[in-house]
């Protein structure tokens, strides 16, 4: 099992930064949609996210993806580590939240039913009694949600502190390209933290591994678009300047050509 993860440790890292960042823009919403309607978050939403044991939803899948990669890292990365924590204790909290948000949806409103019944003064004190449990369950929602949205920040510079270094990781630079937004909107003032750790001087380095990750996948044409954006930020770099002359000639590894650009000759 150890070898086979170890084989596809590269593409396993980028499912599990591109699965947390999904997690995140989803959950994100949710978030803004708790203080705008008064303590409501949609329960179809965050059951989505769950799941259950024979349908696991995204963030279930993610923190299995995580105890599976960095719990067989033998290396013991101390912020693999940490990352396999704070990614099940975002799945965890997520569950908290969602169980919290059907009280509020499924129980809550049998509550409002008996605003302005007539009843015994017994039974009115106690409906009094019930709405203030259920005002907990809204704060407790609140003190979920900030939970995670520290989590989050939190997982984003352990992601800053794994990948540190990494300059050669074709997977993870070609979903920082093609996925920028996304990485930019859920790691936000940590994205060029992100960078730095992983390219440090030489940032043209993003552009030249996810050109040869398109033109691995024969995608020249994107490829090119990569290979533009490196010379642009080092007009001087040896290995833009290869890549850009290797498309300029029509190299395409494999047997697929689609779109291939035509050859100089």
């Amino acid at each position: 099992m150890n070898e086979w993860i170890e084989t596809n440790r590269p593409a396993f890292e980028r499912d599990v930064l591109l699965d947390f960042c999904l997690g995140a823009e989803r959950l994100a919403e949710q978030f803004a949609r708790l203080e705008e309607e008064g303590g409501r978050v949609s329960f179809a939403i965050l059951r989505e996210l769950v799941g259950e044991p024979m349908n696991k939803g995204l963030l279930w899948r993610l923190k299995d993806k995580a105890h599976l990669l960095f719990r067989s890292d033998d290396g013991g990365n101390p912020a693999g580590l940490l990352l396999d924590w704070t990614l099940g204790y975002i799945f965890h909290e997520t569950f908290k939240l969602m169980e919290d948000a059907h009280q509020r949806q499924f129980y809550g409103s049998t509550l409002g039913d008996f605003r302005g019944r007539a009843m015994p003064d017994a039974a009115a004190e106690l409906l009094r009694e019930l709405a203030e449990i259920q005002g907990q369950t809204r704060e407790s929602m609140r003190r979920e949600a900030a939970r995670l949205m520290r989590l989050f920040r939190l997982t984003c510079r352990l992601f800053c502190l794994y990948f540190k270094g990494r300059a050669d990781h074709r997977p993870l630079a070609r979903l920082l390209y093609e996925r920028q937004t996304l990485i930019r909107s859920v790691f936000q003032k940590d994205r060029q933290e992100l960078l730095a750790a992983v390219y440090g001087s030489e940032p043209e380095r993003l552009y030249i591994e996810a050109g040869r990750a398109l033109l691995e996948s024969a995608r020249p044409v994107e490829a090119g678009a990569a290979a533009e954006r490196a010379l642009a930020v080092n007009p001087q770099s040896a290995a833009a300047l290869t890549l850009a002359a290797e498309l300029q000639h029509g190299a395409v590894p494999g047997p697929a050509r689609r779109g291939a650009a035509p050859s100089a000759e």
